[in-house]
């Protein structure tokens, strides 16, 4: 059956992500030993632990966001044909190891630098992030830049995330609020996709131009600008820009949406499938989160 993949970012982890899966899959267990002695640290603790403290923050949420997804993909993958594939900002590090466009070492060692390189950005640039619901994104871009805040994500016409520094957020929340907007606080650590990040930029930009992208057989959609590629060199440019720039989530999925109205979800929560509802309710969508999901299959 052919169907679109789409994959989770930060944010969608959860306490004990992997445990199972490591318990019951030969697949999981050589994995997650692999990035344990890749890491020069246990990211396995860290990922089985009911600690959400540790696990949340940038530099190992990304990392076991990462794992558990690429493990879940690799036992489902045998009776899927890919259309396309897409990821919410991490989680198109995640697609692009399930596209075939790097090895699992490769993704893992880029998304260790870009962690690592945002979490010092959130150190010198302390942020926030926010969902902003029912405002059309021409009006909040104008209040985002009476802010100094930027438009971090576009999930859908009434999902918008801002992002910027703390006070800056705090101070538009209060803005949007008065006007009876209603306005969720994120639980990330930092103001990822604006300029914030800027810094962090430059290691990503190393690290992926030193690593080797294949050319793709099934397209990739990009959160830079919404388009598919399937050349590495194009696929890299678009995935440097990502950082500091807006996911354009919701052009991206009715670029897919163009392709096929089947859709599976792989991440540590169902996150996306609710947001792809809202622009489509019509779509088929199945869901892969945890060892119990692939064993009911």
């Amino acid at each position: 059956m052919d169907s679109n993949f789409i994959f989770s970012g930060q944010g969608s982890h959860r306490p004990g992500m992997s445990f199972n899966l490591y318990n019951h899959f030969a697949l999981a267990k050589k994995r997650i030993d692999l990035s344990d002695d890749f890491l020069d640290f246990d990211i396995s603790e860290i990922m089985f632990s009911e600690n959400e403290e540790i696990l949340r923050k940038t530099k190992y949420a990304q990392l076991a966001i990462y794992i558990h997804s690429s493990i879940i993909y690799d036992l489902i993958k045998g009776s899927i044909n890919p259309t396309a594939f897409a990821g919410h900002s991490l989680g198109e590090f995640s697609a692009l190891y399930a596209s075939g466009c790097y090895d699992f070492l490769t993704g893992l060692k880029i998304v260790n630098v870009r962690a690592s390189a945002m979490d010092l950005c959130e150190k010198e640039n302390p942020g926030k992030m926010s969902a902003v619901l029912g405002v059309n994104k021409r009006t909040l871009k104008e209040i985002c830049e009476n802010f100094q805040c930027q438009i971090a994500n576009i999930n859908s016409e009434n999902q918008i995330v801002i992002s910027g520094h703390k006070k800056n957020i705090e101070d538009i929340t209060d803005k949007l609020r008065k006007k009876r907007i209603k306005v969720i606080p994120l639980k990330v650590s930092g103001a990822f996709h604006s300029k914030l990040m800027s810094n962090a930029k430059i290691e990503l930009k190393n690290v992926i131009l030193d690593s080797k992208f294949n050319d793709l057989q099934s397209p990739i959609i990009s959160n830079f600008d919404a388009n598919t590629k399937k050349n590495g060199s194009e696929i890299k440019e678009a995935l440097i820009e990502q950082i500091d720039n807006t996911v354009l989530w919701s052009d991206s999925m009715n670029s897919m949406i163009n392709l096929n109205n089947r859709f599976i979800e792989i991440g540590p929560q169902v996150v996306l499938s609710k947001i792809l509802k809202k622009i489509d309710d019509s779509l088929v969508i199945k869901n892969y989160t945890c060892y119990k999901d692939i064993k009911n299959d």
